[in-house]
């Protein structure tokens, strides 16, 4: 059952060319800590909004093997959506407005 903190931010920060630097900002929009386990389980973190109109990313940070699944209603399971290894965090781009976030155990 490793630790998962899940985080959604913005990345809007412009370099002195004006393009956007590849980082999210300092700022999470929201974050969640969930005990992964044997049973798919979702985040309380909705990408909500009529529109996305800023560039907006998930980062898995897991303690452990996790499997990852995002959707309007995800179901992690094994050999589908993303496998983020342990001390190994991953940035996604968020998809589609209404979208969440799953995580199961890899074992």
């Amino acid at each position: 059952m490793p630790l998962v903190h899940i985080t959604l931010s913005n990345v809007q920060a412009r370099a002195d060319t004006g393009a956007t630097m590849p980082i999210p900002d300092s700022v999470e929009g929201a974050a969640d800590t969930m005990q992964s386990g044997g049973a798919s389980a979702q985040s309380s973190i909705v990408a909500d909004g009529p529109v996305l109109l800023k560039a907006r990313f998930w980062t898995i940070a897991a303690k452990g093997d996790v499997w990852v699944k995002f959707g309007s209603d995800p179901l992690a399971a094994a050999d589908a959506g993303h496998l983020v290894l342990a001390n190994q965090p991953r940035s996604f781009a968020v998809t589609a407005v209404g979208e969440k976030v799953a995580i199961k155990d890899a074992v």
